[in-house]
């Protein structure tokens, strides 16, 4: 079968699964997604299901798109099945639907601005001082609520803080209603209570979308769960893919308990691991695994590669944020001295908050050479936790992040800078183009 040519022996099992639930724990690097995108081929080309017939989720509309691209190319044309959001999914869904729980379907949708100004105002009805009580941190509360699934009538007693949170979800809510807007929580969660509400309507869509796969897994929560199960059914031909060590959404309501319980939930899953990686060296897999197989509540996996050993690893311990900035720096100097390209180079932090002073370093030590628009930064250098520069004197537009091109450490300049083209500024006269100082 010309389709499962260039898979592996474990990417076949997994694309040729058929009926009934199916967990693919997939480790990083191993080819997950083409793993989806060959699976639903698979089941349009070979096992004659119609195209909007399956639903695939994801969580970013880029990886969607990305998605489509590649399902599109397999097919070679023709229609394509759903493959969307989860959020995205839920809207089309509402538009039809939503008169079941009273709103019209030409709902609005707030974003978080448009839901902290409403919180804003509830909080000065009631009194509240907003310097003890942010908006955020009321919009943070309801927030991760309405992850859980949870209603105003829901939310505990508790102390002071917590009764004010019911309060002001309650009127939030009741705000929301009237002026016939949801926020995007209510997305997911309000597609829940219309199929809980409508069994009629849950049974149409359960016809509609027999076959449902959803990337990312591990990184749902509680509503989402509700949703996928809700739409699974007894037919349960619901395919997940997902890694229980890259579970690091918590703090926005992912609940890792939904892949690691899958087989309780699914009874007669089907699991595959995808443990061959295509992306690092061995070095790199063997330390990875040798951290993560200390992790708790995992089911474990052993990733391998065919790549070769690769350099050691380098692992230094510093006493503070700005001796590793100045270590980062040195290294890039001394590869730089070797011949090694700036444009080879990459640095990767963890938070937002850790890239000021590692800029700031970086300044010191190099001219301030063009500065580049921060998408196309990322795509030149693989930044990963980037934020836009602190310094706000460069014009509108020129967001941007510190970063390697060619042989430029590219940085805004705190004097003027000229516009050349959409996204980029070029250094003022008289900086110099080469690191110095290093």
């Amino acid at each position: 079968m010309k389709l499962l040519h260039h898979l592996n022996p474990s990417q076949k099992v997994a694309v040729l699964h058929g009926e009934g639930p199916l967990l693919i724990l997939a480790g990083a690097g191993s080819g997950k997604t083409r793993v989806i995108v060959h699976r639903i081929a698979y089941l349009i080309q070979e096992l004659g299901v119609p195209p909007w017939q399956i639903l695939a989720v994801t969580f970013t509309n880029k990886a969607a798109g990305e998605m489509k691209e590649r399902v599109e190319k397999l097919l070679g044309g023709g229609e394509l099945p759903l493959i969307s959001t989860f959020h995205s999914a839920c809207v089309r869904i509402l538009r039809r639907d939503i008169h079941h729980l009273g709103y019209q379907p030409n709902f609005a949708i707030y974003d978080d601005k448009d839901s902290e100004k409403l919180i804003k105002e509830i909080l000065a009805e009631m009194n509240l001082d907003e310097k003890k009580f942010p908006a955020r941190l009321f919009a943070a509360a309801i927030d991760d609520a309405k992850n859980s699934g949870k209603r105003p009538k829901d939310m505990p007693a508790g102390d002071f803080f917590q009764q004010r949170v019911a309060q002001v979800f309650a009127v939030y809510q009741e705000r929301l209603r009237k002026s016939n807007a949801l926020d995007f929580n209510d997305l997911v969660m309000l597609t829940v209570q219309l199929f809980e509400a409508a069994p009629e309507v849950l049974e149409r869509y359960r016809d509609r979308f027999r076959w449902i796969l959803v990337d990312e897994y591990q990184d749902t929560n509680v509503i989402q769960y509700r949703l996928v199960k809700l739409l699974a059914g007894t037919r349960m031909n619901l395919c997940v893919v997902g890694d229980d060590d890259q579970s690091i959404y918590r703090w926005r309501g992912a609940d890792i308990r939904n892949i690691l319980d899958f087989e309780k939930d699914f009874p007669g899953v089907k699991m595959v691991k995808l443990e061959q990686n295509y992306r690092s060296t061995r070095n790199i897999l063997t330390a990875a695994g040798k951290v993560v197989e200390k992790n708790r509540g995992r089911k474990g996996k052993t990733l391998w590669t065919e790549n070769p050993g690769g350099e050691r690893i380098a692992y230094r311990r510093l006493e503070n944020e700005w001796e590793e900035a100045s270590y980062v720096c040195r290294e890039i100097g001394k590869f730089s001295r070797k011949g090694l390209s700036l444009r080879d180079m990459a640095i990767f932090y963890r938070t937002n908050a850790q890239s000021r002073v590692i800029e700031d370093i970086l300044f010191e030590r190099f001219g301030y050479p063009h500065i580049r628009g921060r998408e196309e930064s990322r795509d030149v250098c693989g930044s990963h936790g980037t934020v836009p520069w602190h310094d706000r004197s460069h014009p509108p537009g020129g967001t941007c992040l510190t970063h390697y091109s060619g042989n430029r450490l590219c940085r805004p300049a705190p004097g003027r800078a000229e516009r050349r083209g959409p996204g980029s500024l070029v250094q003022p006269p008289g900086t110099v183009d080469r690191p110095r100082g290093v």
